[in-house]
């Protein structure tokens, strides 16, 4: 099961922050692919990388020239940041240190 990335932004008295803006960094982990919209989905993909479906939103996060899967157009090489876990270590940091500020 995937993590609950709207955790981070929830407020004491149950009201949930403003998503901020995110980037997640570049590794030489990095994997990348063409992306076909006729032939695949984020959701597939990370079901592939990953083995979890749930972290197409992961994926639309490091590649930020698009704001929503259909906008990437297809043959467009899309970087999957990798390895899963400390990738969402930073994320969950980014969060974290953006809340304190």
């Amino acid at each position: 099961m995937g993590m609950n990335r709207y955790l981070y932004l929830k407020n004491g008295n149950g009201t949930t922050n403003d998503f901020p803006k995110v980037t997640i960094k570049d590794r030489l982990t990095d994997r990348f692919i063409r992306y076909n919209s006729n032939l695949t989905r984020l959701d597939r993909i990370s079901a592939e990388i990953y083995g979890d479906d749930t972290y197409g939103w992961l994926i639309l996060l490091s590649n930020p020239g698009y704001f929503i899967e259909f906008d990437i157009p297809t043959n467009t090489v899309i970087r999957i940041p990798y390895p899963l876990e400390e990738v969402l270590m930073e994320f969950q940091d980014k969060i974290i240190d953006n809340r304190n500020k």
